[in-house]
């Protein structure tokens, strides 16, 4: 039967990171949106590694196996035995969307953008599509610089999503940096803080655009 746990997804560049909590189903998790945050202790960690070796020992073609343990690895910073297991895993079930968002994840921290972008395109793919990984989406974008597309996909976006204020914030920014109108990204910025007026983030960059008189 199908469990579900607790997670909080962490995305995005120095003191712009977004945190998503959400309740998923394993099927979703290995969702963190890029920086996956697991408090289990290092002994615990240690101990699913151990046991999911195990497993892969006993039957090399479980996938699921490969994700336990290569999110354990992820969660203990060993990125580069967690993204041998992410492929391993992926190799014997491509469509498995948790192993993409975790792929996701492990490529942001191996510095690989365009690799992490890749795999939120490949998770949304792969199963049921959600407002946090078109969220991921975006901000993949941003990371790239590839403003031009994150504002058209935004725009798109918000077609679908009018209450999203990370798509208002991601736009504004991109707008900024396309230079458009100093009206269209302010408006933007103050969507974003509106519909989000806790994110310390969102407001102090609308309050230096609104300051910088640039």
């Amino acid at each position: 039967m199908p469990f579900a746990f607790r997670c909080v997804l962490m995305f995005g560049i120095g003191r712009s990171v977004r945190k998503f909590s959400c309740l998923v189903p394993c099927l979703l998790c290995a969702f963190s949106g890029c920086s996956f945050a697991c408090a289990a202790p290092t002994a615990e960690q240690s101990a699913i590694i151990a046991e999911q070796t195990k497993v892969i020992e006993a039957n090399p073609k479980d996938y699921k196996a490969y994700f336990r343990r290569g999110r354990a690895y992820f969660d203990a910073a060993q990125y580069s035995e967690a993204d041998a297991d992410c492929k391993s895993g992926l190799r014997i079930n491509p469509e498995s969307q948790h192993l993409w968002v975790l792929q996701a994840n492990i490529s942001r921290k191996l510095g690989d953008h365009r690799g992490a972008l890749t795999s939120v395109k490949r998770a949304q793919d792969s199963g049921p599509k959600s407002l946090i990984l078109f969220e991921l989406e975006v901000i993949c974008l941003r990371q790239l610089r590839m403003d031009k597309e994150c504002y058209a996909r935004c725009t798109e976006l918000l077609r679908t999503y009018p209450e999203c204020a990370e798509l208002y914030f991601s736009r504004g920014l991109a707008g900024k940096s396309l230079g458009r109108s100093r009206d269209g990204v302010s408006k933007d910025l103050e969507l974003a803080v509106k519909l989000a007026p806790k994110n310390k983030d969102y407001r102090n960059l609308l309050n230096s655009f609104q300051s910088s008189g640039k």
